[in-house]
């Protein structure tokens, strides 16, 4: 990933290259590893280039100002970074090495190795690679969601060999980006990428608010998902109290009986849990489970959620607000503007739940300094 990262995306933590990658100039990334049912590892990752348009500049430029050459330019941009059809098959007769074996368990051509034919034996190994990675096969998993007729059977991936676009274009009514689809069930591929990763992917471009928001949440889904299920969770810490249970008082102290306490939930969550071998291996050699172009810090929502609802309270995500809304049957004849529904809360509980408080604490020369809460921090910062 990291031979990826800075060979194919091309991305400079120290900003000095300004030629980027095979997408543009790198701004910043942030990738996940998951380890999917078979336990193989594979990463979800999200990329931002420099000098990118956020989705509503894109619809501007597009719908307002009628710009045709950002129009030309972009579609150009995206068709040359993304294909979706089977490439040509340059000879049939052609032996590279990916037509006898797996492609994604051999090396692409070499151009030492065949010289004036490199490019022919190069896409010749793309055709197979395309093939075996990115053709879509339909199976049940594709409409488990499908409740049956009268409702049509689509697959929830959205391939379809029926689906067919030439060119990419803009929908001047809706704003909408329409990329080409040549072949309906061939996966979204970047073919160099293809080439170098030997591995199925999936490309996709952000152009909307909607999408954006889409993946905001995926990503946010993967990096706080926990690996183990709650329910399994739950059953473990059961089955630490009961055994802890079988002990007697004098066997030892109530510290020592919370140590063991804690080693048996943690002993019990750990056996429950499903490890694949490709993980166990990734976590014993401390390879990452993600990588990142920026350094976070933990952010403790709480605290900053209970401040948003009280200087703006939300009735569609409180529950006992919701209850205050009423509606007048035998009052139809009265102006609806003469009603005015208050959603009120208590704003000294609201006030006790965050921590207004500044506290004093010593820093690494023994000098007194402020250390206000978090949420103080945020508000109060230039």
């Amino acid at each position: 990933m990291k031979a990826f990262i800075s060979c194919v995306l091309g991305f400079d933590p120290s900003g000095c290259d300004v030629e980027g990658g095979i997408l543009g100039l790198v701004k910043g990334y942030y990738g996940c590893v998951e380890a999917q049912g078979r336990g193989t590892l594979h990463c979800h990752m999200l990329v931002w280039l420099e000098g990118a348009l956020d989705p509503n500049e894109i619809h501007d430029r597009v719908m307002k100002d009628k710009d045709t050459d950002f129009q030309h330019r972009l579609l150009a941009f995206l068709d040359d970074s993304i294909s979706n059809s089977l490439p040509d098959d340059p000879d049939p007769c052609c032996a590279v090495p990916s037509a006898s074996h797996h492609p994604c368990s051999v090396i692409g051509v070499s151009q030492s190795a065949w010289g004036d034919r490199y490019h022919m034996a190069r896409q010749k190994d793309l055709y197979h690679l395309t093939r075996a990675c990115q053709v879509h096969r339909h199976s049940a998993t594709c409409f488990k969601y499908w409740k049956g007729p009268p409702q049509p059977k689509e697959c929830r991936f959205g391939l379809d060999e029926k689906k067919y676009c030439p060119s990419s274009s803009f929908d001047m009514d809706s704003g909408e980006i329409s990329l080409r689809c040549l072949d309906g069930m061939v996966n979204n591929f970047n073919e160099t990428m293809l080439e170098l990763i030997r591995c199925n992917m999936d490309i996709k471009f952000i152009g909307s608010g909607a999408s954006a928001k889409a993946i905001l949440y995926y990503i946010t889904d993967y990096i706080t998902k926990s690996q183990l299920k709650a329910h399994v969770a739950y059953a473990a810490l059961d089955l630490a109290v009961h055994k802890l249970g079988e002990y007697h008082p004098e066997d030892g102290d109530s510290t020592l009986r919370a140590k063991r306490l804690l080693q048996k939930c943690a002993y019990s969550m750990i056996s429950h849990q499903e490890l694949s071998g490709p993980q166990v291996c990734s976590y014993l050699l401390e390879l990452e489970d993600h990588f990142t172009s920026h350094s976070f810090n933990n952010l403790y929502w709480t605290s900053f959620e209970r401040y948003i609802d009280a200087e703006s309270p939300s009735p569609e995500c409180n529950a006992n607000n919701s209850q205050d809304i009423c509606h007048e049957d035998d009052q139809t004849d009265q102006d609806a503007n003469e009603e005015v529904h208050e959603f009120p809360h208590d704003d000294d509980d609201i006030e006790d739940d965050i921590d207004e408080e500044v506290g004093v604490s010593v820093n690494h020369v023994g000098e007194l300094s402020a250390k206000p809460s978090q949420l103080l921090d945020y508000r109060l910062r230039g």
